[in-house]
């Protein structure tokens, strides 16, 4: 049942919509339901068959969409109060005046839930993950009249990687655009052994040691400082690496002292890692001195250092950017009596936003069940672009994320053939996950690629 409602964007249009949460079954192999996935939409009205419809999703694996719902796009949105609450109030920033917006909770997160014991483990899967959420999009266009809609998809970190994965099978449907943000999408650039991951996040761990007073002391901003450690990256640093153990000892003490510069770290150090110093223990040995870890998701944020991580674990744990030391499921009481009073949602029990066992859980091998975490989704965003040659992709990163670097983000773009004249990039000064003071800056963007696509 849908609720119907009334919002004001930041132009001071007012605009009615319905709200509506709906919840699909997802079927086991006997074709029994084992789990089911739901979304929330919200619709303008009356309806415009013709209107461009956007389907939103985070990442994880394991998170809600309520990320990008509640703190970025949706006609309301979550705002931190005097005393350090939380309330819900409209949001001037949503998408809403030039697209209906249809928000998706994988199995697992949000209200969607396992049916029965393990239920969703076919659907915690690469493949599984993203044939549940086309699933849903597929039969949401079809019950609602909008098959021909210009149709928008925005994946939010491991939500961009789910939304590239999309990309092989969806060529059918009208797919107008594209938003990546602080996406994963060429995890071969990040395996292990890959000098190529020193390169890509030396930027950023750049960054980090500039924001905590340790390093470019001269540099004006975030932005500077990322470009400068780019340039070395790119030359004289990816050169060394590129030499292994043939690089000569008077240029391997050279690059290891600019390299010591830009990251706040003694050369004994960086030279003790052979010129690859590792990401984590970079976040563990920046501020050591004062006994505080640098957060993954946004090195601005530290904590109290935790005890050494678990080899066989993910260090997101410990992430104090994160949040979720004592804990590794995050429910939302504030958003299911949201979803219950506003948009019809009868689901029980708690609002999953954010589940790390789920996570834990994932399987990422291929649908052949090979080993095939570091694999290039980027592949599939180009297959589509090719055969939608009106689609427009649009990705964004931020300076301080250093789960999904900035660099590495425009390394699959430049590196992967994507159309350059229908590519944008957006670089932010923010961490992983998007934050007020950038909204008006994204919002910006990605209603330009809504309202500048075909048949809008």
């Amino acid at each position: 049942m849908a609720d119907r409602h009334m919002c004001v964007t930041a132009t001071g249009k007012p605009i009615d919509y319905t709200a509506r949460w709906t919840s699909y079954p997802v079927l086991g192999a006997d074709g029994e339901a084992i789990a089911t996935v739901s979304a929330t939409a919200y619709v303008a009205e009356p309806v415009d068959p013709a209107r461009p419809v956007t389907f939103l999703f985070n990442g994880g694996p394991g998170a809600s969409s309520s990320p990008l719902h509640m703190g970025a796009f949706g006609p309301n949105i979550f705002s931190t109060t005097v005393d350090g609450g939380r309330e819900i109030v409209p949001n001037p920033h949503t998408l809403l005046d030039c697209s209906d917006l249809v928000f998706v909770d994988p199995v697992g997160t949000g209200f969607s839930r396992e049916l029965a014991p393990d239920g969703g483990a076919p659907y915690l899967t690469v493949h599984g993950d993203a044939a549940s959420v086309e699933g849903l999009i597929r039969r949401w266009l079809t019950e609602h009249g909008r098959a021909h809609s210009p149709l928008h998809l925005v994946g939010e970190s491991f939500g961009g990687f789910r939304l590239a994965t999309l990309c092989a099978s969806i060529a059918d449907l009208p797919v107008a655009g594209l938003v990546l943000i602080s996406p994963l999408l060429d995890a071969t650039a990040t395996a292990p052994g890959n000098d190529l991951t020193h390169a890509l996040e030396l930027p950023t761990m750049a960054v980090a040691a500039w924001f905590h007073g340790l390093a470019s002391p001269n540099a004006a901003d975030a932005a500077e400082v990322f470009d400068t450690a780019e340039v070395f990256a790119r030359d004289d640093y990816l050169r060394a690496l590129h030499q292994g153990s043939a690089l000569d000892p008077a240029e391997r003490h050279r690059v290891g002292g600019r390299l010591a510069a830009l990251l706040g770290l003694p050369v004994e150090v960086v030279l003790d890692a052979d010129l690859r110093v590792d990401s984590e223990d970079f976040l563990r040995r920046l501020l050591a001195d004062r006994d505080e870890l640098v957060g993954r998701l946004d090195v601005r944020v530290t904590g109290p250092m935790p005890p050494p991580p678990d080899p066989d674990g993910p260090p997101t744990v410990d992430d104090p950017a994160l949040g979720m030391i004592d804990t590794n499921v995050r429910h939302s009481d504030a958003l299911a009596d949201y979803l219950r009073t506003h948009a019809g949602a009868t689901a029980e029990g708690p609002y999953v936003s954010l589940s790390l066992e789920l996570g834990f859980r994932f399987d990422w091998r291929s649908a052949d069940r090979e080993e095939a975490f570091y694999v290039n989704q980027t592949t599939h965003l180009v297959k589509l672009l090719k055969e939608r040659p009106q689609a427009r992709a649009l990705l964004i990163g931020g300076y301080f994320d250093l789960a999904t670097v900035l660099s590495g983000t425009i390394h699959a773009a430049t590196h992967s053939g994507m159309p350059t004249d229908r590519t944008e990039v957006l670089t932010l000064t923010s961490g992983h996950s998007l934050e007020p003071s950038v909204l008006p800056a994204v919002t910006a963007a990605v209603r330009k690629l809504i309202t500048h696509a075909p048949g809008h």
